[in-house]
């Protein structure tokens, strides 16, 4: 009996010690897992460099558009109070637009006219589409194609600015550029 109470001791002193160095023991990555790692990242390398000339342009041309995007977002020109006449710095703007245009014919853009707050509703809707307008013949007459850009108005039902003072009226006396680039037929 007292022979078989120490091996049940023993045992369970043994058990403890395993866990507990189990516990303390940092795993070692297999060899082969290492192994297989580098040849993942040189293949996605080599296939880069494998691509042919003709991916490569068109992968150009993708980041060069994408960047033509990314500078027509959030660009906006600001008209003076119950006008719709292109200030210097709305001309400036309009032109940066009509360059990035005139280098990717596939883009195109909607030119969206707002108003502020004050006259009314029908007031304003026209007023937006003369801003719009005025906007789009500029373009044109920089040489952008008529099929690259649109006008609509949104009067004062998407301000900027939601106060009622000069400050907010001023940012939604404008005209948004909303470019998007032309679908592409599928094949």
């Amino acid at each position: 009996m007292k022979l078989s109470n120490n091996t049940a001791h023993l045992f369970s002193m043994a058990i403890a010690a395993g866990i507990v160095a189990c516990s303390h023991a940092q795993p070692t990555p297999d060899a082969s897992a290492q192994q297989t790692q580098p040849k993942q990242e040189s293949t996605a390398t080599e296939a880069s460099k494998t691509m042919t000339p003709a991916e490569q342009f068109h992968a150009q041309g993708q980041a060069d558009l994408d960047k033509a995007l990314e500078q027509l977002r959030g660009v906006s020109v600001f008209f003076e109070f119950d006008s719709a006449t292109l200030t210097k710095d709305a001309q400036e703007k309009l032109t940066n637009v009509a360059n990035i245009l005139a280098q990717h014919p596939e883009l195109k853009v909607r030119i969206e006219g707002n108003a502020d707050e004050r006259g009314s509703e029908q007031y304003n809707l026209a007023l937006g589409q003369r801003r719009a307008d005025s906007a789009k013949k500029y373009l044109a007459d920089l040489g952008v194609k008529g099929e690259q850009i649109t006008s609509i108005s949104f009067g004062a039902e998407k301000p900027k600015a939601l106060g009622h003072d000069e400050e907010a009226w001023k940012q939604n006396r404008r005209d948004d550029v909303n470019a998007q680039k032309e679908a592409t037929p599928a094949k």
